[in-house]
């Protein structure tokens, strides 16, 4: 999926010197290409597919993959949060690198942490997109090959079991898609899974400083040229957990 442009009229190939090409998960691409239209910024684009999230090792080495055929570029945007640590390890080319301070790609359409913790202050909820129904492994065609495999009854037991400490299903409403008619798909969904469907107001706010910066400031952590990511680099330390990362006990 590399050297793809965010504008069909975009006539740069990825990858020239000095110039800014993002880097980013396939699975938020709808969003990241609204963002792109409404602020004029159409880089060269490479997209990671999707499916990856739970295994941060293999979206390691897959950004790491696409880094490396990077060299010439100036700046590399990384549209991902940190997705389970999966960027701590990353080593920068002769570029810098541009990476969202944020834990992963829900709290990118979210707007903010703040905005996230709002959404579950009345209990959990596990966050849809279109782009995650579509693209994701996600909790709904792992349902479906369950109830394949071990049938309704038995289905129903493990997800209650697994969802136990989840209400909400919230679909986030990003504006990048019809929301009006994905709205019966996921009340399905959530009727299967025993949870109530919720729409959650987004933000593309923090996806257009990606693109248009300002990048100094809480918001992004800028790597530098030749260097490798780790936890103080991205303001942790030693002991601390990874960050957040949308699961199911």
């Amino acid at each position: 999926m590399a050297g793809q442009s965010l504008h069909p009229n975009h006539g740069k190939k990825s990858g020239h010197k000095g110039e800014t090409v993002l880097l980013a998960c396939h699975t938020i691409r709808m969003e990241i290409e609204k963002a792109a239209r409404e602020t004029g910024c159409h880089y060269p684009a490479v997209w990671i597919e999707s499916g990856l999230h739970l295994q941060p090792e293999s979206l390691r080495g897959r950004i790491q993959e696409e880094l490396d055929r990077l060299n010439h570029a100036g700046r590399v945007l990384l549209g991902f949060g940190f997705c389970g640590n999966a960027v701590v390890g990353l080593v920068s080319g002769d570029f810098e690198l541009v990476v969202p301070r944020v834990d992963d790609c829900i709290t990118l359409l979210l707007g903010s942490k703040e905005r996230r913790e709002q959404c579950l202050k009345d209990g959990g909820v596990y966050f849809l997109t279109q782009g995650w129904l579509d693209d994701e492994l996600n909790i709904w065609k792992e349902y479906q090959a369950t109830l394949a495999r071990f049938g309704p009854e038995r289905t129903d037991r493990v997800y209650r079991r697994m969802l136990a400490h989840y209400r909400y299903l919230g679909l986030i409403d990003s504006g990048a898609y019809d929301l009006v008619a994905l709205l019966p798909r996921v009340r399905e969904i959530a009727a299967r899974l025993h949870l109530e469907a919720r729409v959650l107001p987004g933000s593309d706010a923090w996806l257009k400083r990606l693109l248009t910066g300002p990048w100094h400031g809480d918001g992004f952590v800028i790597i530098p040229p030749h260097t490798r990511v780790d936890l103080a680099l991205l303001g942790f330390d030693a002991g601390t957990p990874a960050p957040l990362l949308q699961a199911y006990p």
